[in-house]
């Protein structure tokens, strides 16, 4: 049993109303209506205050370095082939500031450098032993 509110109480709040703001649903421009790798979008809001989606291309794997496993070649943007032709991006961006810049990575630069040191003393160190063996 409940018991009657005293006379002096503040009068109980009256039920919320909740006015839930729906979701602004967005659908796909294109044909394609499955969210697969080749349709990723982005959902962005227009001046307008309407919510609007971009297509994100896909990011491709970039110059690559021929021999070995060093993979990519750093500071060479990811684009697709058809963006590093002469019409679309100019050839400083094309390449790095190094010796074999937009062809070889750091790594394989490095490796090669390290390589060539290490022949290079190997020959001296056989000059040595056939010197010495040639004294005895």
């Amino acid at each position: 049993a409940q018991h009657p509110a005293p006379l002096n109480a503040a009068p109980s709040p009256q039920p919320r109303s909740f006015a839930v703001n729906m979701v602004q649903r967005i659908t796909y421009r294109r044909r394609h209506a499955y969210a697969t790798k080749s349709n990723r979008i982005r959902k962005l809001r227009t001046p307008g205050g309407q919510l609007s989606i971009q297509y994100v291309k896909k990011k491709t794997k970039g110059p690559q370095t021929p021999s070995g496993d060093h993979g990519k070649i750093h500071g060479v943007p990811r684009l697709n082939k058809q963006a590093y032709s002469n019409k679309h991006m100019a050839k400083n961006k094309k390449s790095v500031s190094r010796s074999y810049g937009g062809v070889l990575s750091g790594g394989a630069v490095r490796e090669r450098i390290v390589r060539a040191f290490l022949v290079e003393e190997q020959k001296i160190v056989k000059k040595v032993l056939k010197l010495q063996a040639a004294k005895k």
